[in-house]
């Protein structure tokens, strides 16, 4: 085993990855047609976009994660709603900081938790307390940490940091070609090009070797390159105001104008009525699948087929014939990859599954707009 797949490993075994979605939900809404008859199999991630798709009254919604600590965010998340209080969840997710926050935890969201959840936030609900230095909940966990090293280099840089501020509050994607087109040497420049092209780096944010590989092209794209152009594909046609992935992780909050829409108030009722439509188990897709009988209108899988396609294909392989075998006829299947098409699927997946074509439209409108390929695929039979 390499280094780097050693320090991948060592990080996600042992620590919390994801504190946010780091995919756009009014996105995937479109993409997916959800109404009151999906029923939802989908990786757990930070558990926005599955309190998120409550708001369309799914019938069900199952999160499966092999990091309990992902599920322990989820599941915090659902406490929250369950004692009703959207003050309190707003200070921890909204902010991301709560003063007393482990007081409140265990007088106000045990009681809710499942005992995996418990054991994780009994040790780390001081997440939320403050700090001198990772002051906010969204500057905790791998992504956060690297965030958070990011903006301590801006805060050095108190002009690059005035002009990223300017575009993340612009309203106008003209004025933002002109700002990316002065940010982009700056941003792009040593020492953060050489951070950014790091395996060991980039293994913080969730980018595995391989799909580190699929970025590179084998060599004749780095990272930094990749990255910029996302940027300018984003901010270029995406107002920077709404765009609250990349600000909060600016910030170190969401803003109320500019937040995800489970956190809006006019969306707390409705989603905590509906709470209970969302299970999770910490365990594998595919062990999932092989283990329980429910069948699924959709499944959302996030970029993870980018760590199965060169190290382990024979479960890639096996994902997607029990994806055929425990879905419904037309089910949809929504993910990303850093590739540039399907392509690296396996072969048999076009004989079950016909692949939308016709989405730039939306795709374009992604938020986040980190991967090459954004693929939506349909049952056939």
């Amino acid at each position: 085993m390499s280094f780097n797949q050693r320090i991948f490993n060592w990080i996600h075994n042992n620590n919390l990855i994801y504190n946010c979605c780091w995919e756009d939900p009014a996105c995937d809404r479109k993409l997916l047609q959800l109404d009151e008859n999906s029923r939802i199999l989908m990786l757990t991630s930070a558990g926005c976009n599955a309190l998120d798709y409550l708001n369309q009254n799914v019938e069900q919604i199952h999160c499966v994660d092999l990091n309990f600590r992902q599920n322990a965010v989820l599941d915090l998340k659902c406490a929250l709603f369950r004692n009703g209080d959207y003050d309190l969840l707003w200070d921890f997710f909204g902010k991301g900081f709560k003063k007393n926050a482990g007081e409140i935890y265990r007088t106000k969201l045990v009681p809710y938790l499942h005992s995996d959840s418990r054991q994780f936030w009994d040790k780390k609900i001081h997440y939320f307390e403050g700090g001198t230095l990772r002051r906010t909940f969204y500057f905790r966990g791998a992504s956060g940490f690297l965030a958070w090293m990011v903006t301590r280099y801006l805060n050095y840089r108190p002009g690059l940091r005035k002009e990223v501020d300017k575009l993340l509050k612009s309203h106008d994607t003209k004025e933002q070609g002109k700002i990316f087109d002065r940010l982009r040497p700056k941003l792009f420049s040593f020492p953060l090009t050489t951070l950014m092209n790091k395996i060991s780096v980039l293994s913080l944010a969730g980018v595995p070797k391989s799909q580190f590989q699929l970025v590179s092209s084998n060599g004749k794209v780095t990272t930094s390159a990749y990255l910029s152009e996302c940027l300018d594909r984003n901010f270029s046609n995406n107002p920077g105001a709404d765009n609250y992935f990349y600000q909060v992780y600016f910030n170190g909050s969401y803003s109320e104008e500019s937040c995800p829409e489970y956190l809006k108030p006019e969306n707390f009722d409705r989603i905590r009525h509906q709470i209970d439509k969302i299970t999770f188990s910490t365990e594998s897709i595919n062990n999932y699948l092989r283990n329980h009988d429910s069948q699924f209108s959709h499944f959302i899988l996030l970029d993870h087929m980018d760590w199965l396609v060169e190290n382990e294909p024979e479960i890639l392989d096996e994902q997607w014939e029990l994806i055929r075998a425990k879905s419904t006829e037309g089910a949809k299947v929504l993910f990303r990859s850093a590739a540039a098409d399907h392509n690296f699927l396996p072969g048999s997946v076009s004989q079950y599954f016909r692949f939308e074509n016709n989405t730039s439209d939306i795709v374009i409108n992604d938020r986040v707009g980190m991967y090459r390929y954004t693929g939506l695929a349909e049952k056939i039979f």
